[in-house]
């Protein structure tokens, strides 16, 4: 399909994705990728005039990363194509952009790939993070979950080599549990808005978006048990080393349940949307995962 045509749904698509709402984008290339990071910044001192001026260390160092292919086929019959039923098939190329978003989600969180939900192998993911919170452990005289997300904080904010918390990436479960926290004299505990079909929120004054795919039950992956994680989201950083692509075909031959199988002669058409993913995480303990008890 046209760039004018794929363009705007993928847009959409990125709006719906929690870790492009949140995080930073990279020039991404198709080869390998090289993208520095400082492991320990300069510092300046105070000097008097005519003294010598001091020396700060310094360091860096390189993530290097390569890219994924995201992709997956979709095979519906030419009549429905033609007749657009209902707009449903419109529906599926934006689902299908929707797809590479989702699935660029799981991998940056989980390191999973959507159609399987096995570990892609040599991956960086967010819930690698030895920050953990089992979310009800604080009493609600103490603070309830309001207390559990600041424990998370401080678990980050604690570490030497973290230098921010910017924001709360959760799984749409945890909404409703935000929204109904009360102290022990049901005042509400945190800042969240209460409309629901809102895709982005404030807790404790920091942006939160919501999506399944923080819990990683999306596709054959499973639930993990983990309803947000918090973090510097500046440590994150993605980008695509080539546009999305939507391409339509009624003749070539797909493998359909085990069977090769001609779209010409069966009269189907086969939609066809790719997208070379990258993501570099600098960081893993710059996160904290709140996850449910027993997980």
């Amino acid at each position: 399909m046209p760039r004018e045509v794929t363009a705007p749904i993928f847009e959409r698509a990125q709006q719906r994705s929690v870790v492009m709402r949140l995080a930073g984008t990279v020039p991404v290339d198709l080869g390998e990728n090289s993208v520095p990071t400082t492991t320990q910044r300069p510092e300046v001192g105070v000097v008097g005039e005519g003294e010598a001026k001091p020396v700060s260390n310094t360091g860096y160092a390189v993530k290097v990363f390569k890219p994924v292919k995201l992709a997956t086929i979709v095979v519906v019959s030419e009549e429905f194509a033609r007749k657009n039923v209902g707009g449903t098939y419109t529906q599926i190329t934006d689902d299908l952009a929707f797809a590479i978003a989702r699935g660029a989600d799981l991998l940056t969180m989980h390191g999973r790939s959507p159609l399987t939900g096995a570990l892609v192998e040599g991956k960086q993911y967010i819930n690698q993070t030895s920050n953990r919170v089992v979310l009800g452990s604080t009493p609600q005289e103490e603070g309830g979950i309001a207390g559990d997300l600041v424990a998370g904080y401080e678990l980050v904010v604690n570490d030497d080599t973290t230098d921010d918390f910017t924001g709360f990436a959760a799984d749409l479960r945890l909404k409703p549990r935000l929204i109904g926290a009360t102290d022990r004299l049901g005042r509400p505990l945190l800042q969240t808005t209460t409309n629901l079909a809102d895709g982005m929120d404030v807790i404790l004054g920091l942006p939160a978006g919501y999506a399944r795919s923080v819990s990683g039950r999306i596709g054959a992956s499973v639930d993990t048990g983990v309803r947000a994680f918090g973090g510097d989201w500046n440590q994150i950083r993605y980008g695509f080393a080539d546009e999305m692509s939507i391409r339509v075909s009624t003749e070539a031959t797909v493998m359909i349940d085990g069977q090769l199988v001609s779209l010409w002669q069966h009269n189907l058409v086969g939609l066809l949307v790719e997208a070379t993913f990258g993501w570099v995480l600098g960081n893993v303990d710059s996160f904290a995962a709140y996850e449910v008890a027993g997980s």
